[in-house]
């Protein structure tokens, strides 16, 4: 009986270590209210295109406004909701999660969303390094960052 404890004690904390394989990921080296653009195409949407959006893309849009005590200040506006946080280089205040697309029929492997994680500061450039990792198991998005990463 103790084997069987310890052997499913050892699977479940593999499957907890895990890393997460992410279907996009992207690095944003940012000065000060320099956006950051997640073009999202959703591509289940049946709406029809119109002229401010002719191919049926949400807009993720980051920037920072204020560094100051270890903390940045994050603006995020997500299909025009916009919210406020601030994040700090150490767990659990590191990153955020932004929902991109509501859950599926299986919540566990339908879940499409942003993780926003606060990477460091570059005080000689006052840049923010923000590295994004998008989830979307199902495939339902095609994402495309502005600006591109530097070569």
């Amino acid at each position: 009986m103790n084997k069987s404890v310890f052997w499913l004690f050892l699977l479940c904390s593999y499957a907890l270590c895990a890393p997460i394989e992410y279907e996009y990921e992207h690095k944003f080296i940012l000065k000060k209210d320099a956006p950051g653009l997640v073009l999202i195409n959703h591509k289940e949407v049946t709406k029809k295109p119109t002229a401010e959006n002719p191919n049926n893309e949400y807009l993720l849009k980051l920037r920072w406004t204020l560094f100051t005590n270890n903390m940045l200040t994050l603006l995020v506006n997500y299909r025009g909701y916009p919210t406020q946080y601030v994040l700090e280089k150490k767990y659990p205040l590191q990153s955020i999660i932004v929902p991109l697309l509501p859950d599926g029929n299986n919540k566990m492997i339908a879940q499409t969303y942003a993780k926003i994680v606060f990477n460091d500061f570059d005080q000689r450039n006052k840049e923010a390094i923000l590295d994004i990792f998008i989830e979307d198991n199902q495939q339902r998005i095609e994402v495309e960052f502005k600006p591109k990463k530097k070569p």
